[in-house]
């Protein structure tokens, strides 16, 4: 297949745009994957520090009356 040559800076600019926007493509699925696995971080750690606050009430509850 012959793609027609850019006439400003010929196959080789073409070729350069297509890798760009190759590059930019694959870096906002990086992104969007790291956001995602960060966000459920964040949500876990608010999860587990909720369950440890309520299962350490009655411990410290205990101590605190004297």
């Amino acid at each position: 297949m012959y793609h027609a040559p850019d006439r400003e800076h010929g196959w080789r600019g073409s070729m350069a745009a297509a890798l760009q926007t190759l590059r930019h493509a694959h870096e906002e699925r990086v992104r969007q994957s790291i956001q995602h696995v960060i966000a459920r971080l964040v949500q876990r750690t608010a999860t587990e520090a909720v369950a440890h606050n309520s299962a350490n009430s009655d411990h410290t509850s205990r101590y605190a009356r004297g």
